[in-house]
Formats: C-alpha cells, sequence, structure tokens
C-alpha cells in the first residue's frame, strides 16, 4: 500500500513539474499596449507647443485579453516618457485632440513630444507637429488621445 501510494505521489510530483515548466515565458513583445487619454478645462497653442490646463489626471487601459486601466498623475505620465525599451522620447506618439466647440467638433491630429509639467497650474504641454487638422490658438474641453505603447514604468 505504502508503494503504491509513494507511485502515486511521485506521479502527481512528477506532472507538476512538466508543466510548471511548460508555462510561457512572457516576452516584451507580447506585453499589452496601453492607450493614454487626458481632459483639459482649456488650453492653448502658441510657438509650437500645446498646453492643456486643469488636467486632473491620466487614464490608460489595454486592449484584450488583458484589458487593464488605471490613472497616473500628469507628473507620472511626463516622468515616464523616457523609460523602457518602448519609449515615447525615442519614438514619439501621434494623438487626437478632440476639442469640443460650441459649433461642432474638432480634432486634430498631432505629433507629440518634450513634455512639461506645472504641477500648481495642472497643466501639461507638449511640442507638437500638426499632421492633420488646425489647432486653434486657445481651447475649451478637450481630451487628448495618445498613441499605444508598453505601460509607462518609473
Amino acid at each position: 500500500m505504502r508503494l503504491i501510494l509513494f507511485l502515486c505521489m511521485t506521479i502527481i510530483f512528477s506532472m507538476g513539474i512538466v508543466s510548471a515548466q511548460a508555462n510561457p515565458v512572457i516576452n516584451e513583445a507580447d506585453a499589452p499596449k496601453f492607450l493614454y487619454t487626458m481632459s483639459a478645462k482649456s488650453g492653448t497653442f502658441e510657438n509650437g507647443r500645446l498646453t492643456l490646463k486643469d488636467v486632473p489626471l491620466v487614464v490608460y487601459f489595454s486592449d484584450r485579453p488583458a484589458r487593464i486601466s488605471g490613472q497616473l498623475s500628469i507628473e507620472a505620465f511626463a516622468q515616464g516618457w523616457d523609460k523602457g525599451s518602448d519609449n515615447f522620447k525615442a519614438d514619439p506618439p501621434n494623438a487626437t485632440l478632440s476639442i469640443l466647440d460650441k459649433d461642432a467638433n474638432n480634432n486634430v491630429v498631432v505629433e507629440l513630444s518634450e513634455p512639461v509639467v506645472k504641477v500648481k497650474e495642472g497643466s501639461i504641454s507638449f511640442k507638437v507637429r500638426v499632421l492633420d487638422g488646425d489647432l486653434p490658438e486657445s481651447l475649451e474641453h478637450s481630451t487628448l488621445f495618445i498613441d499605444d505603447q508598453t505601460f509607462i514604468s518609473l
């Protein structure tokens, strides 16, 4: 009886080792990509810089299968700009600025670089290159949708 119990335990233990070895290694290329959004009460576009004011936070989310979401401060977002092998400094992201006007929505596609945060003002600014659309000098009620990247890590 002890021999049978010993053999059963050995088989079960061996199956555990085999299944543990069969788990795939996480590959950075398979890591989820995240989209980032931030809403602003107002903003300006001057001298090639877009400034978003009264930005409370940055929301991030990933697509299936991960379905991860969360929030970052604008400071944490800017600090992670050049972190990791897949970063926004090395490969500036595209973004869409959706501006709610009195008459209609205005969507402007831009490339972002060089973020600067002013904590006391709750503002973040970017050097921008306009890819499509017209960016007004002043804006109200807007949301910036930023292209994908692996998670910003500090």
